[in-house]
């Protein structure tokens, strides 16, 4: 009968499981755990230093309620199933969720030991927050839609009413008449745009996919583009570059061109005139179509950057933009099965958006 050697057991396991005394020194690790350190391991070493890269001891560990509280029973401190904390980690420049589970372990010596076993959530702790945030656009779009209708019945009024009054005013020379006039009526048309706006977002069309060429979408949101906006599009260079000749899949187009418009038109305004750059890549990876659209317009502080697709969050200090259109391109990419993450580095953002090809 062969027998268990219970070593190769515990360095098979995927979760890096490290055993730890009272010294917060560590006793032993599993193969996993090396990996998870990168650090080279010595059985001097202190858990919070080799694990964590800290100076001290982490603030949740229970070594530390025991080392305050002597007289304290461990079943006062360790739940039936352990002891459970989750914790944000920055590794490898990326910010991670971790799930801790610490159980005590006497030795036949009597000697305490703490097991500390790490499990990486970060991947469902995205999930539940994309299903949250999922759950509380649908409530916002439902009572948002209901506001916006209501204020679209005296808006179109009022437009009726003052053009009715231009046509009245017609001979009256007085300009400074008229530039107020004007300035009414570009505040009503800009207010109308952003009802409108509100409208689509809340309720938008039915999706209408067929199978289509991605590449021609991005060229005609960037003609769009260019022709809306002359002024600020005369100093941007674009780069479009293409590593995969069959870019084809199943969306819809008119959609999947609003989407671009609005990536390419938060670009340009962050670029704000100056000389710039907007770079979209195309690329096949892992069975998916990755789009990137990179920009060098200045970046995103990193205590905005993941509210930017909330809905009428709008980073932009003048006021303008109605603060959807990052969501709009966010529900787009959603309803095609696809995932939009944005990271900022050397006064660039960087937008990158995943769509299965299987759908």
């Amino acid at each position: 009968m062969n027998t268990v050697n219970f070593s190769e057991i515990y360095n098979a396991l995927p979760e890096p499981i490290i055993v730890i005394d009272k010294t917060y020194r560590i006793y032993t690790i599993n193969q996993a755990t090396q990996n998870f350190s990168k650090n080279n391991f010595q059985n001097s070493n202190l858990c919070y230093k080799f694990l964590y890269n800290r100076e001290g001891s982490c603030p949740y560990c229970p070594l530390q309620t025991l080392s305050k509280n002597p007289t304290l029973s461990l079943e006062n401190i360790f739940p039936k199933n352990g002891l459970e904390v989750i914790i944000l980690h920055k590794r490898e420049e990326q910010n991670e969720t971790f799930l801790l589970n610490f159980l005590p372990l006497f030795t036949e010596e009597k000697k305490f030991l703490l097991i500390e076993i790490i499990k990486n959530i970060t991947k469902q702790k995205e999930k539940e927050n994309e299903d949250l945030r999922i759950r509380n656009l649908a409530s916002l779009g439902v009572m948002v839609s209901g506001v916006a209708h209501e204020l679209n019945n005296p808006l179109t009024g009022i437009n009726l009413t003052l053009q009715n009054l231009k046509k009245e005013l017609a001979t009256i020379q007085n300009p400074k008449i008229w530039e107020k006039i004007n300035s009414i009526e570009n505040d009503l048309n800009r207010t109308s745009y952003i009802v409108t706006e509100i409208i689509n977002f809340a309720k938008p069309k039915k999706t209408n996919k067929s199978f289509c060429d991605i590449r021609e979408t991005i060229d005609r949101a960037k003609e769009s583009i260019e022709k809306a906006y002359p002024k600020l599009c005369e100093s941007i260079e674009w780069e479009i570059i293409q590593e995969t000749e069959n870019t084809n899949f199943y969306f819809d187009q008119m959609k999947m061109e609003r989407l671009f418009i609005n990536l390419f038109r938060n670009s340009i305004q962050a670029i704000d005139y100056k000389k710039g750059k907007i770079i979209i890549e195309i690329k096949k990876k892992k069975g998916k179509l990755q789009i990137t659209v990179e920009d060098n317009g200045g970046g995103i502080e990193p205590e905005i950057i993941e509210k930017i697709f909330d809905p009428f969050f709008s980073g932009r200090s003048d006021g303008e933009g109605t603060g959807l259109g990052l969501s709009i391109a966010h529900s787009v990419v959603v309803e095609h099965g696809g995932k939009i993450s944005a990271k900022s580095y050397n006064d660039k953002t960087k937008f990158i958006i995943v769509f299965p090809l299987d759908n």
